[in-house]
């Protein structure tokens, strides 16, 4: 069992090269990622109830650690298959209604809605004229882009209600797996405006890139390569001449292609919040910390977080305090100080200057990678942090 569990640990863990880069099946697929948690919870488990009934008191605190973190684990698990079975009953019995208003939201927000914003840029508003031809080319070329996904999808309108139905059928398998279908459904069900926002930011970033080198062509700097630094350069007439016009022609351009770009940043920017929120609903599930929380209010005592020394009466004839020895449960944010970092960690990521500066020098936004999110639960020395202790040196 244990080397089935290890073989589909790394499938999930298969990668491919694309454009120079390295891409893991489980960085592109919520639901992989989630499959590939569980498998490494299970993977650990064995040892963990080896070690446990033992109850070899030769170090306590690996014995205490290891015990919390197998029920922890466990009582995660059997709360998300709990409350994933209820939801997906909701959804199974309730599959017809969600499909429509799945497929009619779906084609109003992420079609018709965004062929109107288009045809509205194309149309000088708000009184701002844009390049004509210009505008009209790149509204033409998304509106087609757009109109070939709603083609693609059309057919599939019918079949909502039937995908619906999966999803809570996936409920048996835990909450999070239906958050994890879910998030790979917005993924894919928007793929028109992902590939339409990565066409807007690299037109764009290439406008920024393009001034950025003629301001410097006026200024007399050059760019040198090797040094990576600017260096003073005496450039031709016909350079500069050469220089002045493309300077007119981007100055002239960069309106029409940065308001397409602010259009599909914010649709970016959209989607990538609803995949915040599933991220954090998915990190709540997989790693709250319930079991201790429970040790903590029932038993604070089986939580030590140190001991103090209260005095007590002193002696007059020996003119001795008494202390008394006291045990100290660990404070809450000790419970919790996996999940602030974790928070830490999505917050930076999200933050609104953090966006706004990727914004603002046409870089492209992706959600935070979920394998930056994970792994705080699993005990230490298990396969899974093994794994990522080596991913993360390599």
């Amino acid at each position: 069992m244990r080397w089935l569990v290890e073989s589909s640990i790394r499938i999930c863990g298969l990668s491919a090269s694309l454009f120079d880069s390295t891409i893991r099946l489980k960085d592109v697929s919520a639901t992989v990622q989630q499959v590939d948690v569980r498998l490494e919870q299970f993977s650990f488990f064995p040892s963990q109830i080896a070690l446990i009934s033992t109850r070899s008191r030769r170090d306590i605190a690996t014995f205490s650690a290891q015990y919390i973190n197998f029920f922890n684990n466990a009582w995660l698990i059997f709360n998300d298959v709990v409350v994933g079975i209820a939801v997906g009953a909701i959804l199974s019995e309730n599959h017809v209604y969600f499909g429509k208003l799945l497929y009619t939201y779906t084609e109003l927000w992420t079609i018709e809605h965004l062929i109107t914003a288009l045809r509205w840029l194309d149309d000088w508003p708000v009184g701002l004229k844009l390049n004509t031809n210009l505008s009209r080319a790149l509204s033409l070329s998304f509106i087609t882009l757009t109109i070939i996904w709603s083609r693609l999808l059309r057919p599939l309108g019918p079949h909502f209600p039937h995908l619906v139905y999966f999803l809570g059928i996936s409920g048996w398998s835990g909450l999070t797996m239906i958050l994890s279908l879910s998030s790979d459904m917005v993924s894919l069900l928007t793929i028109h405006i992902y590939l339409s926002y990565l066409a807007a930011t690299t037109v764009c970033r290439r406008i920024i890139i393009t001034a950025g080198s003629l301001w410097n062509l006026f200024r007399g700097k050059r760019y040198n390569v090797l040094q990576q630094r600017l260096d003073s350069w005496d450039y031709s007439l016909d350079q500069l001449l050469l220089g002045t016009m493309l300077f007119t022609l981007v100055t002239f351009l960069s309106p029409t292609i940065v308001v397409y770009y602010a259009l599909f940043s914010g649709a970016r920017l959209a989607v990538i919040m609803m995949h915040a929120g599933l991220e954090t609903l998915l990190a709540f599930m997989n790693h709250f910390p319930l079991f201790v929380l429970m040790l903590r209010v029932k038993d604070s005592q089986r939580l030590p977080g140190g001991i103090i020394l209260i005095p007590g009466r002193r002696d007059h004839e020996s003119r001795a305090v008494n202390l008394k020895l006291e045990n100290t449960p660990i404070p809450f944010s000790g419970i919790f100080f996996q999940h602030l970092l974790l928070w830490g960690r999505v917050s930076s990521h999200y933050h609104p200057i953090r966006l706004l500066r990727h914004v603002a020098s046409a870089t492209i936004i992706n959600p935070i990678p979920r394998y930056s999110i994970r792994y705080s639960m699993l005990p230490i020395g298990s396969f899974g942090t093994k794994r990522a202790e080596k991913i993360k040196t390599s």
